[in-house]
C-alpha cells in the first residue's frame, strides 16, 4: 500500500468543516477538483464523483462506497480502480480539534498490483490536488 497524506489547519469548528465535507452535491460549487459528486454520506452508501479534467473540463468519473463514518471526525471511502486486485484506492478525511479550529488530514492510500506502475504519476498529480481540495474548504469554512 502506498499513501499520500496532506493537511491543514481550519479557523471553523469541526461541525461546520464537517457539514461542507458531507453535502457532496455543494463540492463543485467550492472544490476546484471537483466537477460533480452525489450520494448520500452514511456508513455503506455509494457516492459518485466527476473529477475536473484540463480546462475545466470532465475528468475520471468514479464510485466510490463509504466504508467509515462517524460524525464529525472521520469518513472513509473505497473506490476500485480498474479491477480490486489491481487497484484500490482509499480516501479518508480526518478532523481534529486544533485550538478554537480544526485540522484537517485528507489522505489517500492506494493498493493493488497496479500501483507500482502507476505510481509516479500519483505521486505527481494526487499530492497538489489534494493540497487544493484543502485550501477550497479552509477558504470555504473560514467565510461562513
Amino acid at each position: 500500500m502506498r499513501e499520500i497524506r496532506t493537511e491543514i489547519e481550519i479557523a471553523a469548528p469541526m461541525t461546520e468543516v464537517w457539514d461542507i465535507l458531507m453535502d457532496f452535491g455543494a463540492w463543485p460549487d467550492w472544490n476546484p477538483t471537483v466537477n460533480q459528486a452525489s450520494g448520500t454520506a452514511s456508513l455503506g452508501s455509494k457516492i459518485s464523483i466527476t473529477m475536473a479534467g484540463p480546462e475545466g473540463k470532465n475528468g475520471q468519473k468514479y464510485s466510490a462506497n463509504i466504508t467509515t463514518y462517524e460524525a464529525p471526525r472521520s469518513f472513509r471511502w473505497r473506490a476500485v480502480m480498474l479491477a480490486g486486485f489491481l487497484m484500490t484506492n482509499d480516501r479518508s478525511f480526518e478532523l481534529e480539534p486544533a485550538g478554537d479550529g480544526t485540522r484537517l488530514i485528507n489522505t489517500e492510500h492506494f493498493s493493488g498490483l497496479a500501483v507500482s506502475l502507476f505510481w509516479g504519476k500519483l505521486e505527481n498529480f494526487v499530492p497538489d490536488s489534494l493540497k487544493t481540495m484543502n485550501e477550497a474548504l479552509k477558504a470555504k469554512a473560514e467565510q461562513s
